[in-house]
């Protein structure tokens, strides 16, 4: 009977198995002059939560795909919505090897339920019918692959029947029609195909979010002629970050700071080097920077050119070029 129960606890803890992982991040004080001990210790837990995530949930949470499209690391990282990185026990904080380190010890993990839920899935639908009488014959395929879309995702989450198409696009990462027929007298598609999609974003897509943003978007065209960046209505300022993607193939985590004053600071905590970003121009959507670094040079390469552009309120467009104006890095910024 005793060894009866320890197989089925065996069993059982198998069955709940979580990944693990211990991450050790380190942050300087120097880059935030402005934050008191307790939040740069947030901000240190924050990144280190960041790095953590890349490695629990592999590749698919890199992809340029799920960055651009969705808001994947947000929803990862940050916890909106419960939150797949959990920390065991308490972050352990110590000095660091440089003056102003301070560095931070987690243990995070994520349950192998959390990682099927942010594990990409298909939906898969055979002779899906579409036809307008409104739309052109010429543009009729097109807007076919746009209901095939919606009406994919809302079989799982129906209040999406409603959204634009792209909206949905937004939802997914990919689409594959496999068979698709076009009937002249009907003026009908009939299609087939699969949506790939991962299950915790689009069980947590958050679409009236989304038009607020378009209507905040909308409302600082009214301050596109104000000089300063801080006088953008919920501009520039703040902390950003997310990840890049090389033109070398490589990737990294960023952490992005505007000032209200417009003093910025950036740091490659993968590389473990950063400095400022000294304003070069700016408008109401796009700020040029030229970042000097003032830490880990011999790690970076120093006296890049940095391009943000504002996607909404919530997100920056980073691009990065080198002193030949040759792109070598993009991704996609969230707003802390």
């Amino acid at each position: 009977m005793k060894i009866f129960l320890i197989i089925i606890t065996l069993l059982l803890t198998q069955s709940f198995a979580d990944k693990t992982v211990i991450k050790t991040i380190t942050v300087n004080q120097m880059l935030y002059p402005n934050k008191t001990l307790s939040e740069l210790k947030k901000i240190a837990v924050q990144k280190a939560k960041l790095s953590a995530a890349k490695e629990i949930f592999g590749e698919f949470l890199l992809s340029e795909t799920v960055m651009v499209n969705g808001k994947i690391l947000d929803d990862v990282v940050r916890e909106k919505s419960g939150g797949v990185v959990h920390i065991k026990g308490e972050p352990k904080f110590q000095n660091g090897e440089n003056f102003g380190d301070l560095q931070v010890t987690i243990e995070a993990y994520a349950t192998d339920e959390e990682i099927q839920d942010m594990t990409p899935q298909f939906i898969k639908i055979d002779d899906f019918t579409y036809s307008n009488p409104d739309i052109p014959a010429r543009d009729l395929k097109i807007a076919a692959e746009g209901a095939f879309i919606v009406e994919a995702i809302s079989s799982k989450k129906p209040s999406i029947v409603s959204a634009s198409v792209d909206e949905a696009r937004k939802l997914v990462l990919s689409v594959e029609i496999t068979k698709a027929s076009y009937d002249e007298e009907s003026a009908t598609y009939t299609m087939s195909g699969r949506v790939e999609y991962i299950p915790s974003f689009l069980r947590n897509a958050d679409l009236d979010k989304g038009r607020e943003d378009i209507v905040d978007r909308t409302k600082n065209i009214l301050y596109s002629s104000v000089e300063r960046i801080q006088k953008v209505k919920r501009g520039f300022y703040g902390v950003w970050s997310g990840f890049i993607m090389r033109s070398n193939g490589g990737s990294g985590d960023v952490m992005i700071e505007i000032t209200e004053t417009g003093i910025g600071t950036i740091d490659y905590n993968s590389l473990n080097c950063g400095g400022e970003l000294i304003i070069q121009s700016k408008t109401a959507n796009i700020v040029k920077f030229k970042e000097v670094l003032t830490y880990g040079e011999d790690k970076c390469v120093n006296k890049h050119f940095i391009d943000l552009k504002k996607l909404n309120n919530t997100q920056l467009l980073l691009m990065q070029y080198n002193e030949e104006n040759k792109e070598v890095a993009r991704g996609t910024l969230y707003r802390e």
